[in-house]
């Protein structure tokens, strides 16, 4: 049992970690050049993404994450402290992962799906702008999930350091 509760806490901090990565590398390098020139920045994003875009990564490594977390939280129920924590990273986690479906899903739609010529500048520049305020709001919850995750940790180890001292 003690392999497994290592196993699904080491991916779930893993996957947190690797989230965190992909969600700062977008915020600082992706997402300046889909808004830097609105319409001909999305048009120029548009054209890149043509086989595969940021979304497929989080899309993968988002449910894996919740997984994990959940699997850690079941298995790893005796390690009180730890539980806890991951118990609330995962409650993060969902959370940014139900802003990202029902609020930031619909503006990529409007400005990556739908038609750009069905829109004004002024209501893709308000998109754009309404994406970028949710998205800040998700990295600052991935920030506070990957903090607790990272405050398991101590707890996890401390447990079974502990343990096997003993």
């Amino acid at each position: 049992m003690k392999q497994i509760q290592t196993v699904l806490f080491i991916a779930y901090l893993c996957l947190m970690l690797i989230i965190l990565g992909g969600t700062i590398f977008s915020v600082l390098v992706e997402y300046p050049n889909w808004f830097a020139n609105i319409p001909v920045s999305l048009e120029a994003t548009r054209s890149f993404y043509k086989v595969l875009h940021p979304g497929y990564f989080f899309q993968i490594f988002g449910p894996l994450t919740v997984l994990s977390g959940i699997g850690f939280v079941i298995v790893g129920w005796r390690i009180s402290a730890a539980r806890k924590l991951v118990a609330v990273s995962v409650v993060l986690f969902v959370a940014i992962e139900l802003l990202t479906f029902f609020y930031i899903y619909p503006r990529l739609n409007i400005l990556f799906v739908n038609d750009l010529g069905t829109q004004s500048i002024d209501a893709l520049k308000l998109t754009a702008k309404q994406f970028t305020i949710a998205d800040n709001i998700r990295t600052v919850l991935c920030l506070a999930a990957n903090a607790f995750a990272i405050a398991a940790l101590f707890k996890f180890f401390k447990h079974r350091y502990a343990t096997v001292s003993s």
